[in-house]
């Protein structure tokens, strides 16, 4: 029969279709088992089962899935049971499974019942998915660490859709900033609740969050529910939230520190102005004060010359005590310009030391000296004790120090008291002091008995006349140096003491202490001088006084005339006033120094002006000295001879 033959080949093609099946049963990546339908009897299992679940083969098959722990919850076997012999396979179910070392999987299962050799059986298909879970829930952790981070943070912030602008989340700081509830922002833009104040500020910012991904320190000005307006600087970046773009934003709110660094610039301006114009009172004042100083010295110069040379034509007894009070009320009146023009440098920090090794026993004597010359301690007994002390001290201002320090012993001291400087080495320092048996000071004056314009009250007459600045200077000066002053005194009557410290050095290799004298080898008398001085009173006085002192001199009262005495004359030295009409003293002493001859010719500025700044400017215009009105007459004629 014709359908004989074709037996053997329908079972060839079924055996082949069957091996087919067994083989892509067996490389299947899909994790396949068969079980009984009952009690869950591996009946087979292919290659991805084993690599799983870390079986071989034979340990399994014949075995149930129960006694084999592989559910880790067998209620989930029981649903997936119930559905198949209800006739719905099972899909996707999330299970949770057990391999050989006892490590939890989870697989998506797919199963359903299948009939093979007419026995019905369950086939599964799982799918491991257990990194994904790990990742997911690993997601799921995170978001719920940056929710929490996100409403504890004490800034507003807010997410929104990228697409347009809806709020999809705000913290408690926003709501309370903005001054909505969290129901009223959800869903709705920053434009449609009105927090927008300059919608181009929006434009910008949407602009670089779409270029860059986020914005950095973008400033904006924002309006709250209440219509209060606030300055924010808004940080911004693209991030997804709950699957689909976003951005997160967090605000810092500037209007305050924007308030208080408008407040700052204002006051820095109003500090700057107001530095500027104490600048200008500043420099006004020192340009008024050193016109004071050129005008007071001018009168006083003219004034001492005046004197020396009254000193040695009067005979008459009343006569010379009348130049003796005037000559006195004239050095008084000079301390008194010097001390007010001091004050003002010493404050200002305008005064520059010129150092040296100093000893303060000698520079004690000179002052001493000075003062006997001048009548001033007749009525007092003036000694000096101790021994040499050296320090580093400009030697014009150390003798001023002691001056003023004596000056006011001299003035709390009545007339029969006696006055002590010491010097001496003690420790490391070289020390000065001045004692005296007058006033005393009082308890309460003593801190203050350094500060300008101190005084103790005197009566109507002011007797003891003064402006209160001779004890600043000293401690200004003594500090300049480095050094240390401080007052002591038992109380009012028991009389008061002034301790001054500097630090001590060595003496100088080879010091004498000996000054060269008028007269004595390397001075001359008998020079060619020229005095230019527009005052006439201070021209014929100078000039008297030069002339008794054996030099040959003539005057000029400006300086066209000064630059043909010049010619004509040819002096030595020329004694010129800085403060000339016309061609002021500057101006001459170049153009002197131009004319032949003229660098041969001493030059020395005799003037009223007496800063710093005066000094550098005379020796920069070419002159060879600079001296301040007054001048002592015994000093200028030394200084005439020595030139």
């Amino acid at each position: 029969m014709p359908s004989e033959p074709a037996e053997p080949a329908a079972r060839g093609d079924a055996l082949s279709i069957e091996a087919k099946l067994r083989a892509a049963f067996e490389l299947s990546p899909t994790v396949l088992a068969i079980t009984t339908a009952g009690e869950g009897r591996l009946l087979e299992i292919n290659q991805a089962f084993s690599e799983l679940y870390g079986y071989a083969r034979e340990e399994v098959i014949g075995r149930t899935v129960t006694a084999l722990g592989i559910w880790v919850d067998p209620r989930q076997r029981q649903d997936a049971l119930g559905a198949i012999a209800a006739g719905s396979p099972v899909r996707n179910l999330e299970a949770r499974l057990r391999t050989k070392s006892g490590e939890e999987r989870v697989c998506l299962l797919n199963a359903d019942a299948v009939v093979i050799d007419g026995r019905t059986c369950i086939l599964s298909a799982l799918t491991d998915i257990t990194d994904r879970v790990r990742v997911e829930a690993a997601l799921r952790e995170s978001e719920q660490r940056f929710l929490l981070a996100f409403h504890a943070n004490p800034l507003p912030m807010s997410i929104t859709r990228l697409a347009d602008g809806a709020h999809l989340e705000v913290n408690d700081a926003a709501l309370r900033h903005s001054g909505f509830t969290r129901e009223e922002m959800l869903g709705r833009t920053k434009t449609e609740l009105g927090f927008w104040v300059a919608p181009e500020q929006r434009e910008v910012l949407l602009q670089q969050l779409h270029a860059q991904g986020h914005v950095r320190d973008f400033e904006v000005t924002f309006q709250a529910r209440t219509g209060a307006r606030r300055r924010l600087l808004v940080n911004s970046q693209v991030m997804r939230f709950g699957g689909e773009p976003s951005v997160l934003s967090v605000s810092v709110d500037i209007t305050e520190r924007m308030e208080l660094e408008a407040e700052s610039r204002a006051r820095r301006e109003e500090a700057e102005t107001l530095a500027a114009s104490l600048r200008n009172a500043d420099r006004a004042k020192d340009e008024f004060l050193a016109m004071l100083g050129h005008e007071l010295r001018n009168p006083l110069g003219t004034l001492t010359n005046a004197m020396a040379l009254l000193d040695g034509s009067l005979r008459a007894e009343g006569d010379r005590h009348v130049l003796a009070v005037v000559r006195r009320q004239t050095e008084q009146l000079t301390r008194l310009v010097d001390d007010l023009l001091d004050m003002s440098r010493l404050t200002s920090g305008k005064i520059r030391l010129q150092p040296e090794p100093v000893d303060l026993h000698a520079v004690a004597r000179r002052c001493i000296d000075a003062l006997a010359h001048g009548g001033r301690s007749a009525s007092h007994h003036l000694v000096l004790e101790g021994s040499p002390a050296y320090c580093e001290g400009d030697p014009a201002r150390l003798e001023q120090i002691v001056g003023n320090l004596l000056d006011n012993a001299l003035k709390y001291t009545p007339a029969g008291g006696r006055v002590a400087v010491w010097t001496g080495p003690v420790d490391d320092a070289a020390e000065l002091r001045v004692r005296d048996t007058g006033r005393g000071i009082d308890p309460g004056l003593l801190p203050r008995v350094f500060d300008f314009f101190v005084q103790e009250p005197q009566a109507l007459d002011r007797a003891r006349g003064g402006l209160g600045l001779g004890l600043g200077v000293v401690k200004h000066l003594v500090e300049l140096h480095g050094g240390s002053v401080s007052a002591h005194s038992a109380g009012v009557d028991q009389g008061s003491e002034f301790t001054v410290r500097f630090k001590r050095v060595a003496p100088p290799a080879g010091q004498t202490g000996t000054a060269r004298a008028p007269g004595s080898p390397g001075s001359r008398s008998g020079r060619r001088v020229l005095v230019v001085e527009d005052n006439a009173d201070a021209r014929d006085m100078l000039r008297t006084l030069l002339e008794l002192g054996g030099h040959v001199v003539e005057d000029a009262a400006d300086g066209p005339e000064a630059l043909a005495r010049l010619q004509s004359f040819k002096p030595e030295v020329a004694l010129i006033d800085v403060g000339l009409p016309g061609i002021d003293g500057y101006t001459l002493a170049r153009m002197a120094r131009e004319q032949p001859g003229g660098r041969e010719i001493r030059l020395v500025a005799v003037t009223g002006y007496g800063q710093a700044q005066d000094r550098q400017r005379a020796l920069a215009a070419g002159f060879d000295r600079h001296v301040t009105k007054p001048v002592d007459p015994g000093a200028l004629q030394r200084l005439v001879s020595e030139l």
